[in-house]
This record gives C-alpha cells, sequence and structure tokens, in this order.
C-alpha cells in the first residue's frame, strides 16, 4: 500500500471557471470528514484503485484546501479488502442515506415495478434501475419512440435552482417526465458503465440544438431506470476535458480514411488505441464516419455472459447544396472477441469492416445546422479524446495553457535548500488548518487538557513524549487567568531559537477557547513590544454537537496580534462562521501563494514549524568559549555556500531538568510568576542535557549567525 498526500478542491477558479465558497468548501468536508471515499482512476469506478479521506481545510491569505490523504492498494489482498469497502460505501450513500426517498419511490412506481428491480448506482438522483420499466410506465409514450430514440422536445430537461428560483446549472442526461425522472441511455456515461457520471460536456451541447427550430432532434433513454422527482442534481466532477473551439472550414478535409493514433496509451489510464476519421460519397452525399478504438470490454451483462467492447462511433451526411451538416448521428458499435481482434491485430480500418458490429444509436439531429456546432457535437461526445480536436484543428486556449504551465514547471530545476528554516515574516498572514474529528473527553475538575500525540523524541531507542519549554509559560498564564489545568508531567525540551511550537488545548466550554486565545494574543503583544521576531504554532479543539473541530495556526506574533484583535468571541458565534471570519480576515495580509508549501507546515493533524536538527555525524566538536557556545562542522563547501546564502547558523537544544524563576527562587514550573507577562522575570536554567543542534536563521542570541 503507498500513501499519499493531496488537494481534494480549493476556493480559486478552476479550469471550469467555478468557484467554492469557503462555507462549500467546510460544508462539502464536514459532510464526508470520517468517509472512507473509494479512489478511481481518471474518475472510471470500473478502475478503482484505493481509496482516500478529506483530512482538513488549510487556509493561507488568498485561497483555502481541503488536503485529501490517499491509499492506494497493492497486493491481492489489499484489493480484496478494496472491493469490501466500495460495496459498503455504495450500500451507505446510495441506500441507506436514501432510504425514505427510495420508499417513496416504489411506493409511486407499484404494481409497474418486477421482483428484480434494484436501486440504481448512481449519483445524480435516487432511482430505480428495472428491466423496462419506462416501457411498462409509459406505454402510450414508448411507441412513440422509434429506432430506439425518443423527441428530445418531449422530454424536459432539468436544471438547478438558487435561492431565487432562477435557473442554474444543467442536471445533464435527467429529464422530467410526467411526475418521474428518466434517465439518458447508459452508453453515455464514462466507459459505458452505470457506474459513471453522464457526459455532461455533450449534454450542454445538445441542448442548444433546442433552440434551432429546424432540427429534429433524437434521444436514446435508459428504458431501465426511473428517478424520484426532487433528488435530482448535477454531479460536479473536475476533470478537466478539452473543449476546442472550431472554425467552419470542412472543404480543405480530403476524402479517405485518416487515423490518429493515441501517444499517451498506457493500458490503465488510457484504453484508447486510435481513432479513424472517415470521407466518402454515399447517396451522392458526402459523409463523414469516425470511431475510436480501445483494447478493454466495457460492456458486461448480470445474467453473466461474456463482456464485449464498445467503441464510440459517429455517422454524419453534408447537405450538398448548402454545404451543411444536415444528419448526424451517435452510436455505440459493440465487438465480440474474434471482431476487435480483427479491427486491432489485423488492421481493418473503418472503411471496410463496415456495419459488421452491433449498433446501438445513442442520439441524432436532422436537418441543416452550424459546422460550428457539428464539430462541437463531435467533439464533446468523445469525451477524454483529444484526437477529435486534434483532428478538426480545434483550439482550446485554457488546454494550451495548461500544457505550457506543465512544460515550464517540469523545466525548472528546483534547488533544494537542506536547511533553512520556513520563512514567514510580517505581514505574510497566518497559517491555519482546520478538521473534525471525535469528541474529546476531559475530567470534570479541569478546563484545558493538552493534546500532543505527534511530538516525539528519540533517544537511543526510546521514544519520550516531549513539549516545548515555553508551553509552561502558556500554562501558567492560563491558570492565572482563572482556567483550571494540570501541568504536564513530560520532558521539557529548549529550543534555542526564535520559535515556540505549543501543544493543541483541549477546551472544555467554547468561553475556554476565548480566554485561550486572549492569552496568546496577549504573548504576543508582549513579544511585539519587545520586537521580538518571533513564529509561534498552537492549536485549539472544542466539542460541538457530534463531533470535535481542531484548529491550529502558525505566523509571526505581529500577524497574531493583529488578526486576534478582528475576529470575535468563538463563544459569541457558530463554529464555521467563526472559522471563516478568521479566513475573511487573514485574507486581508500578504496573499500567499502556497508559501510555504502546505505540506511543509501540516504535520500530523496540526500546522507546526519543523525544527532541522543538525546530523550528529556532521558536527566535529562543540565548545564554549567566554561563555558563549561554538560548533566546528564537517560539511562540503556547496554546504558551507548554502548556509551562508541564507544565513543560517545553529543553535542548541536541552532538555531541563530544573529551572528556577530569577524573582521568586521557586522551580520556574510550579511559581506564580509568569515571564513575558511579569517585568524583570525569566527562568533561570539550573541543570539541562545538551541534547544537540538544529539549523536556524532564528538564533536566540544573536540575529546575524556567523560560520
Amino acid at each position: 500500500m503507498e500513501n499519499y498526500q493531496g488537494v481534494a478542491m480549493t476556493d480559486g477558479v478552476n479550469r471550469k471557471n467555478h468557484i467554492m465558497p469557503l462555507s462549500t468548501i467546510i460544508k462539502a468536508y464536514h459532510d464526508s470528514w470520517n468517509t472512507v471515499i473509494p479512489m478511481n482512476l481518471g474518475h472510471d469506478r470500473t478502475k478503482p484503485i484505493g481509496y482516500t479521506m478529506l483530512t482538513g481545510v488549510y487556509m493561507e491569505p488568498g485561497k483555502a484546501y481541503v488536503t485529501n490523504e490517499s491509499a492506494i492498494m497493492g497486493s491481492k489482498e489489499e484489493h480484496e479488502k478494496m472491493i469490501k469497502m466500495i460495496k459498503a460505501y455504495d450500500d451507505k450513500i446510495f441506500c441507506e442515506e436514501h432510504k425514505e426517498e427510495l420508499d417513496t419511490l416504489v411506493r409511486m412506481l407499484g404494481d409497474v415495478l418486477s421482483d428484480k428491480f434494484r436501486v440504481a448506482p448512481v449519483g445524480q438522483a435516487v432511482a430505480i434501475k428495472d428491466k423496462d420499466i419506462v416501457y411498462r410506465l409509459f406505454p402510450e409514450w414508448s411507441e412513440t419512440i422509434k429506432d430506439g430514440l425518443a423527441d428530445v422536445r418531449d422530454l424536459e430537461p432539468v436544471y438547478t435552482k438558487d435561492e431565487n428560483d432562477k435557473k442554474g446549472f444543467l442536471v445533464p442526461g435527467v429529464y422530467h417526465k410526467d411526475g418521474y425522472l428518466l434517465f439518458a441511455h447508459q452508453f453515455f456515461r464514462r466507459s459505458l458503465s452505470i457506474l459513471n457520471t453522464t457526459n455532461e460536456e455533450f449534454f450542454n451541447s445538445f441542448e442548444k440544438m433546442r433552440d434551432v427550430s429546424t432540427v429534429e432532434i433524437q434521444l436514446a433513454l435508459d428504458m431501465d431506470m426511473v428517478g424520484l422527482v426532487g433528488t435530482e442534481h448535477p454531479e460536479l466532477e473536475y476533470q478537466y476535458i478539452r473543449g476546442p473551439h472550431f472554425n467552419d472550414d470542412l472543404d480543405c478535409i480530403p476524402e479517405g480514411v485518416t487515423c490518429h493514433e493515441n501517444e499517451h496509451y498506457d493500458n490503465v489510464f488510457s484504453n484508447l488505441l486510435s481513432t479513424q476519421f472517415y470521407w466518402h460519397i454515399q447517396d451522392g452525399k458526402r459523409t463523414f464516419e469516425c470511431e475510436e478504438l480501445c483494447d478493454r470490454e466495457n460492456i458486461s451483462f448480470e445474467d453473466g455472459q461474456p463482456m464485449l467492447w464498445g467503441c464510440r462511433y459517429v455517422h454524419s451526411m453534408m447537405n450538398p447544396s448548402t454545404g451543411l451538416p444536415t444528419h448526424l448521428d451517435g452510436a455505440i458499435r459493440i465487438y465480440n472477441d474474434e471482431q476487435i481482434l480483427e479491427r486491432i491485430d489485423f488492421k481493418t480500418d473503418i472503411s471496410k469492416y463496415g456495419k459488421n458490429s452491433e449498433y446501438i444509436k445513442l442520439w441524432r439531429i436532422d436537418n441543416d445546422f452550424s459546422v460550428a456546432m457539428w464539430k462541437e457535437l463531435i467533439s464533446a461526445f468523445y469525451r477524454e479524446n483529444a484526437l477529435i480536436g486534434e483532428y478538426f484543428g480545434g483550439v482550446d486556449e485554457k488546454y494550451d495553457q495548461i500544457k505550457k504551465e506543465s512544460n515550464e514547471h517540469n523545466s525548472v530545476v528546483k534547488q533544494t535548500n537542506n536547511f533553512a528554516h520556513i520563512e514567514l515574516t510580517e505581514g505574510e498572514g497566518v497559517r491555519v488548518y482546520f478538521r473534525y474529528t471525535n469528541k474529546f473527553e476531559i475530567a470534570e475538575d479541569i478546563d484545558i487538557g493538552i493534546y500532543n500525540k505527534d511530538t516525539f523524541i528519540v533517544r537511543g531507542e526510546r521514544k519520550v513524549k516531549i513539549l516545548d519549554a515555553d508551553t509552561v509559560t502558556l500554562l501558567k498564564y492560563l491558570k492565572r487567568k482563572g482556567l483550571n489545568l494540570r501541568m504536564p508531567i513530560t520532558y521539557l525540551i529548549s529550543f534555542e531559537d526564535m520559535i515556540f511550537n505549543f501543544p493543541t488545548l483541549c477546551c472544555k466550554r467554547l468561553c475556554v477557547a476565548d480566554i485561550v486565545i486572549t492569552a496568546i494574543k496577549e504573548l504576543c503583544q508582549a513579544w511585539v513590544k519587545r520586537q521580538d521576531d518571533r513564529l509561534i504554532s498552537f492549536g485549539l479543539m472544542v466539542n460541538l454537537e457530534d463531533e470535535s473541530g481542531h484548529i491550529s495556526f502558525a505566523g509571526h506574533v505581529n500577524d497574531f496580534v493583529k488578526l486576534f484583535d478582528a475576529i470575535p468571541k468563538l463563544s459569541d458565534v457558530a463554529f464555521e462562521e467563526w472559522i471563516e471570519t478568521i479566513y475573511q480576515e487573514n485574507n486581508k495580509f500578504k496573499v500567499g501563494e502556497n508559501y510555504p508549501d502546505k505540506f511543509s507546515l501540516i504535520h500530523g493533524d496540526v500546522v507546526c514549524f519543523k525544527r532541522l536538527i543538525v546530523h550528529p555525524n556532521k558536527i566535529r566538536k562543540i565548545w564554549i568559549e567566554d561563555g558563549r557556545m561554538y560548533a566546528q562542522f564537517n560539511m562540503t563547501k556547496e554546504e558551507r555556500d548554502e548556509l551562508l546564502e541564507h544565513k543560517i547558523g545553529s543553535a542548541p537544544f536541552y532538555k531541563i531538568n530544573q529551572d528556577r524563576c530569577n524573582k521568586c527562587g521557586r522551580d520556574y514550573t510550579q511559581c506564580a510568576c509568569v515571564k513575558f507577562i511579569d517585568e524583570n522575570v525569566f527562568d533561570e536554567v539550573v541543570e539541562a542535557d545538551l541534547l544537540g543542534l538544529i539549523w536556524t536563521n532564528r538564533n536566540a542570541f544573536c540575529s546575524n549567525e556567523q560560520l
């Protein structure tokens, strides 16, 4: 099994010119944060490869990202486990979550249903699959269907509506018919499978033909499926599909057969071998045929018959008087093993094979219409097949820009920096990571628990849990503000840099979280007053109605002061509203542009600043002279130059065994004094173990470290 981190969605403008605001992103994440979601190659549910889970929402000034973790199955056992997981997932989203709607639909259909009906595994609506149910439900109308094609003008297309009841997105391939939902033939779906989404690009183009009053338009329906009105919705699938713009020139294309091979064929993502184009004269009219050839069976049967090969095919004829297309239809040609081998292995082209295969027509347009729309429909019908646009000479500026950006990205040699800390300066805003998790339990007599599961250090073969030593200062200040908490019994590590990574504080009530925010802000104000160039990170966790909300922050102390001055108390607003306000106020800082890279800040389930420990083999010797620590390193000239370029030095880190307050003389962890807040208070280290060195450009003792 291989595991990966990634981004599932953002609130930026995507390549389909859609924007999902943060509120929509949070809702989508909230609905599925604890759901294991199947993952497929190319959005094709006939090609499952693993699963993914949404892990949180990362926010920088100007952009929010939903992060995810994915696992790709490797072994046979893992694959079998994945198949069971997919079955459980399908039962949940298609059956369990829609039991009431399914019961309603079953009651409506009554005796029309056979005893072999089943729930349709489609995401567009709650629907039932039952052999020939549309014929039984609408017997008189079904008699008007010729060659398997219905008059599209007898079908009412379905659109979403906004809060003002205005028409929104088309729900592709779904139609209202006398109180029910009907669906386009399943061969309009990716890989011709009921499991996949309908060809959105094609239906968006096809619906435009309704406005051309002179044409006849027909469509094949799935006569085995009926849905419940009111449950329909579009499926937003953000795979970019090339959509070229065409001119009206057909005269330049010569007669004969042209074959475009798929240079991206890999039998994994793509099973498309080639596409053949054929111009010839038929019945005195210039005629066009086009067929793609694939090498993977994609038509299955419930009764166990051998799978077949389905290949998309179009046929068109030109009006000799006007030069315009006067007929266009799309279909699926179906081949058995012997037939597909003849087409592929024996190189039998489209002009010689004729109509020797079974043929299921999916759509048809008759009477003259524009060449530009003709090309658009053909290109959209062959969704994911860029060879169509290539053949017609279409130009897709967005697709070309994608290729340009990819080439530019691949041509850049990234210069890795092996030593530098993540650099955030004042004015660059705070990085925020928000996630849902299971509710936590907390003792009745305390207000705050400390959650610090991911912080470990290895000493020999022993792992011990640690805390940043100055966490003690924060906890003491919270106690001064009236909160009940227990000082942790753990190793306290003092890093002599200008970074504090505080743990996550589990707050019993929302008002406790408000006190923590205030305490952090006041500490930041103290550091700003001292002109500290300091970075901090910390987390908060609060129990909500059904789950816990976990939010962590990382940034410069100056920016924390500005941000926390601008946001409301958590106890005064809904949790999600509080998150959105944080995002809005944080957006007033300099746009982040994915710097630092989000995954260099996300560690486990929080954002924090990772310290880079100097490997012991790099340290030649350490000594103290005139009260100052020095070190010599074993390194190459290139490594030395890199350190100098980024003004990086080293700083020690210690395990604190004992320290005392300079003001009252007591153990600093136990006394009431709070450094940074109280005047002239600091902790004196009485006993400590040097653990090593870290690379840093924020040495706590000198701002310009010299090598």
